[in-house]
């Protein structure tokens, strides 16, 4: 996963509002009275939420599965002048040299955890790499996205540059969403082809709180995705904060 898809994953994602998925991350931090100076962002891919909070002046390490998704990432903050350390590692193993403030995990990190037990063992590990009071902040796509919106349809765009298909088979009885992914991108004339499947799982509000708890967290507290109200059962994207 995300080999080709690395390098045009920012045009495909060109209309998403990154900064203002930052400034609800500090809404979150501020509505648990948190002020982090330390924050490790899992599943990072080409660091855009990263990169902003290192803009802010948070101290900010990304990690990430994907080696293509980091260079992306590491050049974006090379060219911005950030420090910002990328680190290739599969976050169900997370390992850091010490404890920091705020772990998060954003555009559905935690989906791509298809066993509990694994998604579990992430929330041990995160809980064991965060200072006291420290906090973890996620986002997840719900179970009403996966499975009605995205799941069982087929999507496509194209601009002068991209285009792309993209076909969905969700699962109900594993509640597994299969996304095979098939772009076309323009190169002196021609098209070149790159084809991906990517799977996800869709986890129940009550699943994700329940293992945060078994994981030693509290004060754990659900938004929408647009502010700090509880979310709605049509949502598509839900936000999570728990403390240790």
């Amino acid at each position: 996963m995300y080999q080709e898809f690395a390098y045009l994953y920012d045009k495909l994602m060109k209309n998403v509002d990154y900064q203002r998925w930052a400034d609800h991350i500090e809404e979150i931090f501020r509505k648990n009275g948190r002020k982090p100076e330390t924050v490790v962002d899992l599943g990072c891919g080409t660091g855009a939420v990263t990169n902003i909070l290192a803009e802010r002046g948070y101290q900010v390490t990304g990690v990430d599965i994907s080696e293509d998704m980091l260079f992306v990432a590491r050049e974006k903050a090379r060219k911005s002048g950030l420090q910002v350390s990328y680190i290739c590692q599969d976050m169900t193993e997370l390992t850091l040299h010490r404890p920091v403030d705020a772990i998060i995990c954003m555009c559905d990190g935690f989906n791509y955890i298809l066993e509990e037990a694994k998604l579990k063992q992430t929330f041990q590990r995160i809980y064991q790499y965060l200072n006291p009071g420290g906090i973890l902040v996620f986002d997840i796509s719900t179970y009403y996205k996966l499975a009605s919106i995205l799941g069982n349809n087929t999507m496509a765009d194209s601009d002068e540059e991209i285009s792309f298909i993209w076909f969905n088979n969700f699962d109900r009885q594993s509640r597994i969403l299969e996304m095979n992914l098939t772009f076309f991108k323009k190169e002196n004339g021609l098209y070149k082809r790159a084809d991906e499947t990517h799977y996800q799982r869709a986890y129940y509000t009550e699943e994700i709180t329940a293992l945060l708890q078994e994981s030693g967290f509290c004060d754990i507290n659900v938004y929408s995705a647009n502010d700090l109200k509880p979310p709605g059962k049509r949502n598509h994207r839900v936000f999570f904060s728990a403390t240790v």
